[in-house]
């Protein structure tokens, strides 16, 4: 059996003191962001009721879409900045959501107390009105963030259709099952 020296103790407690208090260190990191909330139906109906004025059909909300503006308006608000590209470009922040897109569009803003102001502001803002109006898309996506930091409220809207899945053409002949087009039949 090994004995401990004396000249070891100090070194063993300095070692001990530090396993101690590094579970007392903090990284110090705080979220920059903190989400907002939104009435989701409240928020869809005010879509729907400006799309129904303009003789549009309604969208739906889609919960891939509803991640997606999220990550666009939490990197908004950590970066303070208002940016369509913030979260990454909309393409690819769509697709990170697991959306199989056939077509995209978004509405930012900053500053506005609530959704509600926001959507007003996207009303009277040509470009974003052609979002909202945009008779391709089907479903919607919308969240906000405050920056903790600069204390400014980040929104965004993301729209977006579905890819449809191709469809076979032409005859099939699988044992007594017969697809043609897309369409199976059994005789």
């Amino acid at each position: 059996m090994r004995k401990l020296s004396l000249s070891a103790l100090p070194r063993i407690f300095a070692l001990a003191g530090v396993v101690l208090l590094s579970g007392c260190v903090s990284s110090g990191q705080q979220s920059a962001t903190e989400p907002l909330p939104i009435n989701r139906q409240a928020a869809l109906a005010s879509v729907n009721q400006f799309r129904a004025q303009n003789g549009l059909p309604p969208l739906r909300i889609n919960s891939q879409l509803m991640a997606a503006a999220q990550v666009q308006s939490n990197a908004m608000a950590a970066q303070d900045r208002l940016d369509h590209n913030a979260g990454g470009r909309l393409p690819g922040r769509v697709a990170a959501a697991g959306y199989n897109w056939s077509t995209t569009a978004e509405n930012i803003g900053r500053g506005y107390a609530n959704y509600s102001a926001a959507m007003a502001g996207w009303i009277g803002s040509s470009g974003h009105r052609r979002n909202l109006l945009n008779p391709n898309v089907t479903e919607i996506g919308f969240a906000g963030a405050r920056s903790v930091n600069g204390g400014r409220n980040y929104w965004t809207q993301v729209f977006a259709a579905p890819r449809q899945a191709p469809q076979p053409g032409g005859v099939v002949f699988t044992g007594r099952a017969v697809t043609i087009g897309g369409m199976l039949s059994t005789r």
